[in-house]
């Protein structure tokens, strides 16, 4: 069993580990939430891998953080798990959203910084800062949901349902501006955070990605 934990720390602590959370990550946006949680069993599947999303980059999380922040973050997870499940409360799901979105915060910022720090540029390294780059995504999409729960369907226009996939949708839409019309912000603070989301989706690749492949290129000229 040690051997076994050993292995997995070791595997963590390596640039291959974010290729790895970048297909975990996919698979959540692009996947799990487009189901939806339209009825018991897929409220399930889709809080239980929200949970294991969240418990693979705590085991990244550790090898940046103390124990009492990974701690913290894994009882968390597992009381948002029970409550999405067993209950429909308003109250429940804006704790979730707000938990989802810090955590994202932390876990794209540690992934950036991991991303940058010393040591050669591989494509795992890229693959990091595209793993960022969805977490934003992410975060917003969490964030219009928590304005809507507060607001109410005046905050939005042409949405279908009420359902994370809604909004993950008009997140990443935005984030690519893409902007295709068919979902809108209808009130001011939906659309000074949509401004915000398209400002980032265009910056960030521009600077950030960019400047990551240049390192990678000025590393194997020099090697």
């Amino acid at each position: 069993m040690k051997s076994i934990i050993k292995r997995v720390e070791r595997f963590w602590a390596e640039d291959r580990s974010l290729s790895v959370l970048l297909v975990i990550l996919l698979v959540q946006i692009f996947f799990v939430i487009q189901f939806g949680q339209t009825n018991l069993f897929w409220k399930i599947i889709f809080s239980a891998l929200y949970i294991f999303l969240l418990a693979v980059g705590l085991l990244y999380i550790t090898h940046t953080h103390k124990f009492a922040v990974t701690l913290f973050l894994a009882l968390a997870s597992a009381v948002m798990l029970c409550a999405v499940i067993l209950t429909n409360a308003v109250w429940v799901d804006l704790l979730t959203d707000v938990f989802i979105v810090l955590y994202c915060l932390l876990l794209g910022w540690i992934v950036l910084m991991r991303t940058f720090s010393e040591g050669p540029i591989t494509h795992h390294r890229i693959l990091g800062s595209i793993v960022s780059y969805l977490l934003i995504g992410l975060v917003f999409s969490n964030l219009y949901h928590i304005i809507y729960l507060c607001v109410g369907k005046d905050a939005f226009r042409g949405l279908g349902s009420s359902d994370n996939k809604e909004f993950m949708y008009f997140s990443i839409t935005t984030l690519a501006t893409l902007g295709y019309g068919d979902i809108t912000p209808a009130i001011p603070l939906t659309r000074s955070l949509s401004n915000l989301e398209g400002l980032i989706g265009q910056l960030y690749p521009a600077i950030l990605i960019t400047r990551i492949v240049s390192m990678q290129i000025e590393y194997y000229k020099k090697a």
